[in-house]
Order: structure tokens, then C-alpha cells, then sequence
């Protein structure tokens, strides 16, 4: 990639506290992924609930909504290196409880929260460590290369390492992994220079100002995007995304139990393909983002995201049509569904790379540098509101009505926000056709 060999021509990949830290985010980021994804399996298979399964992930988020602020001010007033060690090493003790407590259902929650939790720690003590072991000049790259490994190691750890490997092996084997790890992220943390020490000690009046910080950031943030439409709706078409990702995650192993019959842990056909298809996603991006522009790229890939929700709707009233004439089978037509919902998570795959990457595009490309990190803390806060309300109401529809409402609701949510954000698609600077 681009990025990787400018970090080369920098010298950045020579820079051994730099690659330590990288290192180390691609293995707990990675991790942290693949915990939350044998999780979400582990518990649909034990409860057999699409509504214990949203609440597993709304345990990973709260977390980050209720310390956040305080994790900040926490960070900048520790030795960051100690944060960075402590807190890889107590995600990988808090794994270690399910060796003591077993599969169990309190155990998963318990694990979900305190991952989370000791995350939102985590997060900002490796962003604010980067600005004090790489040159001021190599700042952009470096956090060019924090982006795509932060994503990459959803795509590696969520889609691709948790569901085959408890496909093969079990969720005994997918923690120990996990475990280790994390507990290999601490070790390279350990290798890090200490940071600078702080100037202030942690308070109440300290804790007070944070907030009142945030408060003040957020607004100006705000008041920013509301002269920049075309960075507000890339913010926009990110968090529905990624909220999009949440649901699905949290309904996946229930759709293949009532659409396919098969058994959780088979999640992997509909995960597998998508990871495939934000990979291919990536590869035919460098071709039709030159020819139609960023913005027309979202537009497609909003398009196919709602066709593809709408699609896997489709087949759960389909196949109960189908089972009701087969003896509760889908017999000779099993083939022929898996085929198409592993068609569907591809084409949702691509869809998924083709909105968020053209977006993150946009964002770091027209922001300046004085308002950018009060905009990607906007980013962290619409995600988090985003997700919430969704995950909080959709398992219990999904297990009155099925999870057909859920998709059809999501292509219409889709929908609206293509329609909605496709006149300023229109007045954008690269638009050369009409707008997607």
C-alpha cells in the first residue's frame, strides 16, 4: 500500500518504538475483534436469543460512552507506557476468566465489559503516545498507517480469524489466542521509551475541566459541519455504516439458525464472504474512484447496501415458505440459499469498503488540521449514538417478528440517507456526472 511505503521512505519502518506500537495495536486491536465476534457466537448459540446477542454488543459500547472523557484525562496524567502495558496485560487476564468460569453466559457479558472498559483506556494512551516517538514531519503518516491497521484488524479479527477458527477448533482455542495476544501487545509496550511526566495530578477539578473541554470541542465541532455539509454527511454515511456492521454482527448467527438451519458457529458463511468483498472492495476502488470520484462511490455503495439488506430479507420469508414444503427442509434448495446469502455478505462487503473508505478519504483530505481531532471525536460520538438506540431495540424485534423487519428497516434507513445527502453528492467539486 501507498501508505506503507512512504512510512518505508521515511525511515518510520526503522523506527523501533514506532514499530513496537504498531506492532502492538495490530495484535490487541486484532484481538479485541476476535473477542467480540466468538463472543456474539458463543452467547446466540447458549441463548439462542438475537436479543442477548444486541446486548453483548451494547456491553462493548457503553463502556465507551460512560468513560471516555475521564479515560483522556486519565492517560494525560500517566505515564503512558505504563496505560499501554496495563492494560493489554488486564484484557488478557480478564480473557483468562472464562478458564475458570467456563462458556457461560454471565462469564461472556462480564469478559465484553471489562474488555471494553480497560479499551477505552487503551485507545487514547496509543494516539497520544505516536506524536512523542516519530518526528513531527512523519506525523501524517504515521497516522495514516493507525487508520488502515485499526480497520484492517476489524476485517482480520472480527470476519476472518474468530469465526474460522471457531469453526475448526472451538471458543476454548479462540481465547487462549486472544489471550496471548494481548499478552504479546504488553511485551512490545514494554520496549517503549516512558512518557514525560505529567504536569497534573488527577482530580475533581481535573476530571471537571475535561468535560467542560469536551463540551466546548464538540460544540465547535459542530459548529464547523455545519458549514461543511460534505464533511458532515461523510461523517454521517460512516457511523450508519458502521452501526449497520454492529447490527449485523449481533443478528448473524441467528439469521443462519432460522434462515439456513445450520448452527451458529456456521456464521462463518456469511462473514467469510463479506471480509472477501470489503478486500475486493478495496482493490476495485482504486479503479472506479479515479473514474466517477469519491462521492459517487459512496452513492454506489449505498445503493448496493440496501439492495443487499433487502435481499437477505427476502430469504427468510422464502426459505419458511420452502421449509413449510419440504417438511420443515430446505432441501434440494439448500445449495442455492447459501450461494446467494454468501453472494449478498460479499456484495455488502464491497458496498461497506466503497461507502467508508471514499468517506475517511474526504474527511482527511478537506479538514484542516486545527479542527480535525475535534471532528473525529464527533465521529466516536455519532458511532457510539448510533449504534445505541439500534442495538437496543432490534434483537427483541428480531426475535418476535424474525429478522426480515430488521434488514427491511435497515435498507430504508439506508435509503433516506442516500436521498438525503445526494444534493450536496451533487454539488460536490468532482462530481463530472450525475450524482450516484
Amino acid at each position: 500500500m501507498s501508505e506503507i511505503t512512504t512510512a518505508a521512505e521515511r525511515g518510520l519502518l526503522r523506527n523501533r518504538p514506532f514499530l513496537a506500537l504498531w506492532s502492538a495495536q495490530i495484535l490487541s486491536m486484532t484481538a479485541a475483534n476476535a473477542l467480540t465476534s466468538s463472543l456474539i457466537v458463543l452467547v446466540a448459540e447458549l441463548t439462542k436469543s438475537n436479543t442477548s446477542s444486541s446486548l453483548l454488543i451494547l456491553f462493548a459500547v457503553i463502556p465507551a460512552v460512560l468513560v471516555g472523557v475521564f479515560a483522556g484525562v486519565f492517560v494525560d496524567r500517566s505515564d503512558r507506557k505504563q496505560v499501554l502495558v496495563a492494560t493489554n496485560l488486564l484484557r488478557a487476564v480478564a480473557v483468562g476468566i472464562f478458564f475458570f468460569l467456563g462458556e457461560d453466559i454471565l462469564a461472556a457479558y462480564v469478559v465484553n465489559f471489562l474488555v471494553a472498559a480497560v479499551t477505552a483506556f487503551f485507545v487514547p494512551a496509543e494516539a497520544a503516545t505516536i506524536p512523542a516517538i516519530v518526528r513531527r514531519s512523519d506525523l501524517l503518516v504515521a497516522n495514516s498507517l493507525f487508520t488502515i491497521t485499526f480497520n484492517a484488524a476489524f476485517l482480520l479479527g472480527f470476519i476472518i480469524l474468530a469465526p474460522i477458527v471457531i469453526a475448526f477448533a472451538g471458543f476454548g482455542t479462540v481465547f487462549v489466542i486472544v489471550a496471548l495476544m494481548f499478552a504479546a501487545a504488553a511485551l512490545l509496550c514494554v520496549t517503549l521509551p516512558p512518557s514525560e511526566p505529567a504536569t497534573q495530578r488527577l482530580g475533581v477539578d481535573v476530571a471537571g475541566v475535561a468535560v467542560d473541554r469536551t463540551r466546548r470541542d464538540i460544540s465547535e465541532a459542530f459548529e464547523y459541519l455545519r458549514g461543511a455539509p460534505r464533511i458532515a454527511w461523510a461523517l454521517v454515511y460512516i457511523a450508519v455504516t458502521y452501526t449497520l456492521v454492529a447490527v449485523a454482527g449481533a443478528l448473524a448467527p441467528g439469521y443462519v439458525r432460522e434462515v439456513l438451519l445450520l448452527p451458529e458457529r456456521s456464521v462463518v458463511l456469511i462473514v467469510a464472504p463479506a471480509g472477501v468483498g470489503v478486500v475486493a472492495g478495496l482493490a476495485f476502488l482504486n479503479v472506479v474512484s479515479r473514474r466517477i470520484g469519491h462521492r459517487h462511490a459512496i452513492g454506489l455503495g449505498l445503493v448496493a447496501v440496501s439492495g443487499a439488506l433487502l435481499i437477505l430479507a427476502a430469504a427468510r420469508p422464502v426459505a419458511g415458505v420452502m421449509r413449510r414444503a419440504t417438511a420443515n427442509e430446505l432441501g434440494e434448495a439448500f445449495p442455492f440459499f447459501v450461494a446467494v446469502v454468501m453472494l449478498t455478505a460479499f456484495v455488502f462487503g464491497i458496498a461497506y469498503a466503497f461507502i467508508t473508505v471514499p468517506s475517511m478519504t474526504m474527511i482527511q483530505e478537506e479538514l484542516p488540521d486545527v479542527i480535525r481531532g475535534r471532528i473525529f471525536g464527533v465521529l466516536n460520538v455519532l458511532i457510539s449514538v448510533f449504534s445505541l438506540l439500534p442495538l437496543v431495540i432490534v434483537g427483541p424485534v428480531a426475535d418476535l417478528w424474525g429478522v426480515a423487519p430488521v434488514f427491511v428497516g435497515s435498507a430504508a434507513l439506508v435509503a433516506m440517507v442516500w436521498i438525503a445527502g445526494r444534493g450536496v453528492r451533487t454539488r460536490s467539486p468532482d462530481a463530472t456526472t450525475s450524482a450516484t
